[in-house]
């Protein structure tokens, strides 16, 4: 049915792995394909049947500048389809929808966002003839939305007391997300940092000279659907400013803002290897109460 294809398209398109321990997941990968995978466990599937029926023959992984990650797979009777999951406003418009399930699609993302919720898109496209490999125009279009998946990540429960403590030491704090931006308000509002709800997108951004930007960081928070140059971008310009900055971060390509950061943190237990070579500092328990502590 619709829902399991929807969480089949979510487990399959993914390079996280799950297994159940004594009292809790044991979780390899990043967190977010983590929950995708346990939501397909929930639902009734079987990861290890599903590899079996639904081998992977290529991949083209998630960056943060396209925001979507595409798997090639072959089916029981050897028929090859493409998996498509990433952000919605990147994955829709690859998709066959008419105006009124458009319209639905807008409407369900915004009452998942809102509320401060992750939402991923999935879609599928059947191939007409089999094929070894992915090529970038193989996802330009065709593909049938599945559905969207929506998550909380919600912020530690001490993270609104830390944000008001760096406030009262005199530090700002601001929060640099891929999320989409009402995602982002949404917890930023929760911890303290968004009263007025106003956020700068990526492409906001890049609308944006040095001047333009540098003065909006006085008074902007929250940035949100950002690209690893954005963070780099908004590293040197609060040093411009004459602040001394510190920037956390997980991924590879979090690498070179960590380094241009006057103190670079990476996260010790989600962080990547690279990232923890570039920054000065490695988290151990990526809580940022744990930075508030040590300053």
């Amino acid at each position: 049915n619709d829902l399991r294809r929807l969480l089949r398209a979510g487990a399959l398109c993914n390079d996280a792995s799950v297994s159940p321990g004594a009292y809790d997941w044991a979780v390899r990968g990043e967190a977010t394909e983590a929950a995708l995978l346990i939501s397909a466990v929930k639902g009734g599937l079987d990861l290890a049947e599903l590899a079996d029926d639904w081998p992977r023959l290529d991949v083209i992984p998630f960056e943060s500048e396209r925001r979507f990650m595409a798997t090639l797979h072959a089916d029981r009777d050897g028929r090859h389809a493409i998996l498509l999951k990433g952000a919605p406003e990147v994955v829709v418009p690859r998709c066959d929808v008419g105006g009124e399930l458009r319209e639905k699609v807008s409407s369900v993302l915004s009452s998942f966002t809102r509320r401060g919720m992750r939402v991923l898109a999935m879609a599928q496209r059947r191939l007409p003839e089999q094929r070894p490999s992915l090529e970038e125009e193989d996802l330009e279009g065709g593909f049938v939305l599945l559905g969207l998946q929506a998550m909380i990540d919600p912020p530690r429960i001490e993270a609104r007391q830390s944000v008001q403590q760096c406030r009262q030491a005199g530090i700002e704090v601001k929060m640099i997300t891929g999320d989409h931006p009402a995602t982002a308000a949404a917890i930023a509002r929760n911890l303290g940092l968004c009263d007025r709800g106003v956020t700068l997108s990526g492409s906001q951004m890049d609308a944006m000279d040095d001047g333009e930007l540098s003065r909006a960081l006085r008074e902007v928070n929250v940035f949100a659907r950002v690209s690893p140059e954005h963070k780099l971008r908004l590293v040197r310009l609060l040093q411009d400013d004459g602040h001394v900055v510190a920037m956390t971060g997980d991924g590879v390509n979090d690498a070179p803002a960590l380094k241009q950061a006057d103190i670079g943190v990476a996260m010790g237990a989600a962080g990547t290897e690279v990232a923890r070579e570039a920054a000065d500092m490695v988290l151990a328990d990526d809580n940022f109460a744990s930075i508030v502590a040590a300053v």
